[in-house]
């Protein structure tokens, strides 16, 4: 499976879990489950801040 689409999908769930989550949070979650991390999915989007990341993939869901 696809390692973006899976960190992508799982992201969005922790986003509709909490809409608050940090960056840092978001890295150890990612870390420990074998996700991509903040960073990387930024540079998918194409967006400078973490806060652009998360208003993006709000608009998605």
């Amino acid at each position: 499976m696809n390692y973006y689409l899976r960190s992508l999908k799982e992201f969005k769930k922790k986003l509709k879990e909490n809409r608050e989550i940090t960056k840092e949070e978001w890295d150890k979650y990612a870390h420990e489950n074998y996700f991509f991390s903040a960073i990387t999915l930024q540079a998918h989007y194409d967006v400078y801040s973490f806060d652009d990341l998360k208003r993006v993939v709000q608009r998605q869901i």
